[in-house]
């Protein structure tokens, strides 16, 4: 055997035992960045009727499958009104249980409904929908720790149907209340295939917790959501989305006696999406919601959205026109444009 064949065979080995053992060490490493420029007259902006720009939230995402049976991920923000923030730290056990059975634990976006488990770089639109913040716990997004056994039910080839139970901390439910209150949610997730050709996903949801822990009051919520992909050609599909949203809160109106009203809302989304030429997206999104300090009271959003990326996933233009009309205020106009870039194998995959 040569020198070089011998040299060659020990770096071979070397970088194949590095791999092998180094891996669970070495995580996949995305940061994920934006560019967000904004135009108002909403009054109640501080920076009505001025265009503005920053840079918006910045997110940091660990992953790495730490053995055949399991997978961590770490997802950190960084902003200029939050700092440095853990949105998410959790282990996925998706092998080695019983059949269909997994294990999730950590910190995460609670899986209630269809958006609430993504982070928002990935809608096919800027920002949430309103009617989500104003139906479901917590601030940002429903995020809390928790505990979630699923189990993938046993049915034909062309249903699958999951169903998932989490024990949450519960701080998201009273995010001003510094103790401890534990809550719970429950889905059942179906997936069909129509024809062979036309995925449709139907969801149901339902979650309790306490809102005010010295005085026990509840929040309970339920949900509905809805799912379809039309495929219209070889460059472009359609896809279609709603969830509505059922909220029943016992709201505190006195902190020394603990009286409260009951306060039952409801409210929903929908939105088309056009993908076509590969690389272009445009659409319709449309909320609706009864205001939590006035069920009596409707709020409506239209918005128009459009996208464009370059090339691949990694960087995507999106330009948006907001139209908001609440009941108990002026309609307000808004332009946004963003710009979003990654670093890393996490893309800013299209919804």
């Amino acid at each position: 055997m040569s020198k070089n064949v011998l040299i060659f065979s020990v770096f071979f080995i070397f970088m194949c035992a590095s791999y092998i053992f180094a891996e669970p060490l070495n995580p996949d490493i995305s940061v994920i960045g934006q560019f967000y420029s904004k135009y108002t007259n909403d009054t109640q902006d501080v920076n009505h009727d001025k265009t503005t720009m920053n840079i918006g939230e910045t997110e940091l995402v660990f992953e790495s499958n730490l053995n055949p049976y399991s997978k961590g991920t770490f997802v950190f923000s960084i902003s200029n009104d939050e700092g440095f923030q853990t949105e998410e730290a959790y282990i996925t056990v998706f092998n080695g249980l019983p059949d269909g059975l997994a294990l999730k634990g950590g910190k995460y976006r609670i899986g209630f409904g269809k958006l609430n488990t993504e982070h928002p770089h990935s809608y096919p639109f800027m920002e949430a929908p309103r009617v989500m913040s104003a139906m479901l716990p917590g601030e940002e997004s429903f995020n809390d720790t928790s505990a979630q056994v699923s189990y993938l039910l046993p049915l034909t080839d062309k249903v699958a149907s999951v169903v998932s139970v989490d024990v949450l901390n519960g701080s998201s439910f009273h995010p001003e209340e510094d103790k401890y209150s534990s809550a719970w949610v429950a889905r059942l997730s179906n997936s069909f295939l129509i024809k062979d050709v036309t995925p449709l996903e139907i969801g149901f949801s339902f979650t309790q917790g306490t809102n005010n822990v010295e005085w026990d009051k509840k929040t309970t919520v339920f949900g509905m959501d809805a799912k379809t992909k039309l495929k219209l050609s070889k460059t472009s599909n359609l896809t279609i989305q709603g969830e509505y949203f059922y909220n029943d809160s016992d709201v505190l109106v006195s902190e020394s006696t603990g009286e409260s009203i009951n306060s039952k809302r409801s409210g929903f989304y929908t939105f088309a999406n056009l993908s076509f030429l590969q690389r272009w997206n445009a659409g319709l999104i449309y909320d609706q919601y009864q205001k939590p300090e006035d069920k009596n009271l409707t709020d409506m959003t239209a918005k128009i959205f459009v996208g464009y990326s370059l090339m691949e996933e990694t960087t995507v233009l999106r330009l948006a026109y907001e139209k908001f009309t609440p009941q108990d205020g002026e309609i307000s106009d808004t332009v946004s444009f963003q710009l979003v870039f990654m670093m890393g194998p996490h893309k800013a995959h299209k919804f």
